[in-house]
């Protein structure tokens, strides 16, 4: 566990541990490396060196007044990785982190890049003619534009966000922990990002990824994304494997840790 100074100055807080390629992490919105993921880092980092960072504005890393873009994002996993001097990684991502993936690879391409890992993400959230895989299942842009402004208004709009996150809702115990966790990233940093997020399509860069790369996502159980968005990434994807995680929604990390450790760090690893 280290920090680095992004160009910005902003100091970012990185979990490194392990021995290997780089698998390196980029994280949902909210969702704090340490705790969120602590079913996961010993793990994963067995058979791989992983770099798992709080993006700016989350978790234990720096908060400052601005430039929470996914642009943004994508430029700090450069910076990470010319910091760290990390090159044929694994680059994976979580919902926000996946956009930001996508990002990155638009952007600075694959130079770097082993191999892609996208996690229970859709490429556009707001509903669309001819879209079938927006957030939710539907997402209509009048919903989706308010969002920010009313978690602006009410942080507790978030809530039910984190319970549907689950297949089953967490015992009010643990979602009290996650909630509490969640508080790490600040009320208007979540509505920056989700403003960003809803403006946001990157079903024209999905196609172009030409690593082995793979696509992990919850079942039917899934309320975050209802829809057969696994399959349509998967055909969009030349190189690509699908992991389906049947008895998890979009926390499929914590509901089914056993399968996602074990089908991530063969993966990476291999």
């Amino acid at each position: 566990m280290a920090y680095l100074e992004l160009k910005d100055g902003t100091p970012l807080y990185y979990i490194d541990k392990g021995q290997g390629r780089p698998l390196l992490i980029i994280n949902a919105l909210m969702f704090t490396a340490d705790y969120y993921w602590r079913k996961n880092i010993d793990a994963l980092a067995e058979n791989n060196r992983l770099i798992f960072p709080d993006m700016r504005g989350q978790g234990q890393s720096g908060k400052p007044n601005s430039s929470f873009t996914i642009a943004q994002l994508a430029d700090d996993i450069e910076d990470i990785c010319d910091q760290l001097g990390l090159e044929d990684i694994v680059l994976g991502g979580l919902a926000l982190g996946a956009i930001a993936v996508l990002d990155y690879y638009k952007r600075y391409g694959s130079k770097r890049l082993a191999k892609v890992a996208l996690m229970d993400f859709t490429p556009r959230l707001v509903s669309t003619e001819g879209w079938d895989h927006p957030t939710f299942g539907d997402f209509p842009a009048e919903m989706a534009n308010g969002y920010a402004g009313a978690v602006r208004a009410d942080r507790n709009v978030l809530q039910d966000f984190i319970k549907g996150s689950f297949a089953e809702p967490p015992p009010d115990d643990e979602f009290q922990r996650l909630w509490a966790q969640s508080y790490l990233t600040p009320t208007d940093t979540c509505a920056d990002f989700i403003e960003d997020m809803v403006k946001a399509d990157y079903r024209d860069v999905v196609p172009t990824i030409q690593e082995p790369t793979l696509l992990l996502y919850g079942g039917p159980k899934n309320h975050t994304l209802p829809t057969a968005i696994g399959p349509w990434m998967q055909s969009q994807i030349a190189n690509s494997e699908l992991v389906v995680f049947e008895e998890s929604g979009h926390c499929l990390f914590i509901e089914e840790p056993d399968k996602f450790n074990q089908v991530l760090s063969g993966f990476a690893s291999s």
